[in-house]
């Protein structure tokens, strides 16, 4: 990946540039404390020349890109406190198409309006005596902020030189601005993205920002513990909701909370949710696939690097944790849609087009509850695989070039209960820049009882498990788009199953008795190892289908071994086809030896009640 040109102009992102336009009023406000005083020390007749004071400041700082209205203003000269009423910023369109033409115009334009802006203890004496502008508290209510951004090539290829920053733009009139703390409450910000072809808007509402310790003077900008002149940022979002692009989900989070100081961000309670129920998500999609339901208690991201994150556009972070997932995955086989390639869209595949590039040491997962299940398209019945209690983390989460080239493996360490029944231990190695996504998973399952395995088998596979004591079974397999090669060691006792089969007109799968004592009996093997100590190893040699699903192919690649391992191996299954065909020869010859008895039997029987009612007919003949 080629390293980005740093523009000659540097563009500072939009919401740096929005906190920083809030506090450029309210510095403004602290700048008319200024005016006011050195005015009131002169008279009493402030507010007309305050007035006309603030709109050239406005005009000349921002080059008469933006100009100011508001309401009403007070200010307590005695307490300090000030008030400014339904107060607007607002852009000059002509002079900004102006801008354009000339290439200086900015890549971000802002509408600002606000409905009450309160200002607490402005020390107007020091500001004016001593040029240093003291402020408590700023509070500011309802604040509605547009931003329009229409990203320009020469903002990145013209050297234009470097903006003004808050200092330059103040010194005149100050030599520090201080601000003890900024709140915002319940912002409503609409982006209108103008970048393509079709505009785009993305609506946020119920935002909360508070700003604390703010200083503006000739040493803060340089300060490594300050950020954009802050000693912190906290932003929280309410009840913030989206759909996603293929209008199939909705995801919301209760909560988003982000802290510049603590360099984290916080998701509360985030769900995704599809929008439609099974039957009508199918028919949106018109082809088969996974349907997700994720629910997450909490996720955070933290020791976020920020100057990589709003110079760059990279998430480069520490770790994120993931507390009490609760994920469903669910796959219809019996869809009779179009089923589209599954190759490329494996999860680390996925991860490869996300369209922010990032880097997370480490991901945890703390508690997750996973369920897959998938409907089959010949029993028509729904197969579930569990896995409760769930616990782990994965290494190296990127897509950034940067970083796979540095190192290309990504590795999970899970540990849960499978069917929660068993502990089962699985580890993954996906391998970032690989084309044909090669991936390898191992691990290991404990000891339970195989009857679970109902759950899974009875609908998929056509198979009832009377009896299984699992001891163990262990898994090493690579795997990639096409396919998995690797090995299975099952270890079990007392293996007993039954063979089941769809019958038309009925719910439940019907036994198939003599064939399934046949497999039993001369076929599957109870033990392995044997009575004798033999050990049947399972090798997996599996192709996997192009419209087969990650999780899927996964527990496929696990059953390709499972099935020599119980005996069931290819010469094996050619034998037991080869037997099923001669005894459901030799069923259909006795069916056809028995219904051709019963016909037989009642072609006599109505020979013979012929020959009754003829005798008893020439009986009433001859009585006549």
């Amino acid at each position: 990946m080629t390293q980005r040109k740093i523009p000659h102009k540097r563009n500072i992102p939009a919401w740096p540039v929005v906190l920083l336009s809030i506090l450029f009023v309210t510095g403004l406000v602290g700048i008319s404390g200024y005016y006011i005083y050195n005015t009131y020390l002169a008279n009493n007749r402030w507010k007309p020349l305050l007035q006309k004071q603030l709109k050239e400041l406005v005009l000349k700082t921002s080059d008469s890109l933006y100009h100011i209205e508001y309401s009403d203003f007070d200010l307590n000269m005695a307490s300090g406190n000030a008030t400014l009423y339904n107060f607007k910023l607002v852009p000059d369109t002509g002079i900004y198409n102006k801008l354009v033409a000339l290439k200086k115009a900015p890549d971000n334009l802002f509408i600002l309006s606000v409905k009450k802006m309160s200002i607490k203890n402005v020390g107007a004496r020091k500001a004016y005596q001593e040029k240093i502008l003291n402020i408590n508290n700023i509070s500011i209510e309802n604040p509605g902020l547009t931003i329009i951004n229409k990203r320009y090539a020469f903002n990145d290829t013209v050297k234009v030189g470097e903006p003004k920053t808050p200092y330059q733009i103040i010194k005149k009139i100050f030599r520090q601005l201080r601000i003890d703390s900024v709140s915002l409450k319940d912002i409503s910000l609409n982006y209108i993205n103008k970048n393509n072809a079709v505009t785009k808007q993305t609506a946020l509402k119920h935002l909360d920002i508070n700003i604390s310790d703010i200083v503006i003077d000739s040493l803060s900008v340089n300060d490594p513990d300050r950020f954009y002149y802050t000693k912190g940022i906290d932003v929280t979002v309410h009840d913030y909701q989206i759909a996603t692009p293929d209008s199939l989900y909705r995801a919301r989070v209760k909560k988003i909370y982000f802290s510049t100081s603590q360099r984290k961000i916080i998701l509360d309670k985030v769900t995704l949710l599809p929008r439609y129920n099974r039957v009508d998500f199918y028919k949106q999609t018109g082809e088969a696939g996974d349907i997700y339901t994720l629910k997450f208690k909490r996720v955070a991201i933290n020791n976020i690097d920020l100057q990589r994150f709003f110079r760059d556009q990279k998430l480069y972070a520490g770790t994120m944790d993931i507390t009490s997932p609760d994920v469903q995955i669910y796959a219809n086989n019996a869809f009779k849609g179009k089923k589209n390639s599954k190759i490329g869209k494996d999860p680390q595949q996925a991860l490869q087009k996300v369209a922010l590039d990032m880097r997370l040491k480490r991901l945890n997962i703390k508690n997750a509850d996973i369920n897959y299940s998938e409907t089959d398209a010949t029993t028509g019945a729904t197969g579930q695989i569990l896995f409760k209690q769930t616990n782990g983390y994965v290494l190296n989460v990127t897509n950034d070039a940067a970083a796979k080239r540095i190192n290309p493996y990504m590795t999970a360490h899970i540990n849960t209960r499978f069917m929660d029944a068993a502990p089962l231990q699985v580890n993954f190695k996906f391998n970032l820049r690989a084309k044909d996504g090669a991936f390898n998973y191992s691990g290991e399952l404990g000891k339970f009882d195989g009857t679970v395995l109902d759950k899974l088998v009875k609908p998929l596979a056509m198979v009832h498990v009377v009896s299984a004591d699992i001891e163990k079974l262990t898994f090493n397999i690579n795997a990639s788009n096409y396919s998995g090669k690797g090995s299975v060691e099952f270890y079990y006792k007392n293996l007993n199953i039954h063979l089941l089969k769809k019958v038309e007109g009925k719910t439940e799968l019907q036994k198939q008795g003599l064939i399934s004592m046949l497999a039993n009996n001369l076929i599957i093997e109870n033990n392995n190892p044997n009575k004798k100590g033999v050990f049947r190893a399972g090798p997996v040699d599996l192709k996997r289908e192009p419209d087969l699903s990650f999780f899927s192919f996964l527990y496929k690649g696990l059953l390709d071994g499972l099935k020599p391992s119980v005996g069931y191996n290819k010469k094996t299954e050619t034998k037991v086809n080869t037997t099923i065909m001669k005894v459901s020869t030799l069923v259909d010859k006795f069916n056809k030896f028995k219904e051709d008895r019963k016909q037989k039997r009642e072609e006599r029987k109505k020979e013979h009640q012929a020959k009754r009612d003829s005798i008893k007919q020439s009986k009433v003949n001859k009585e006549n």
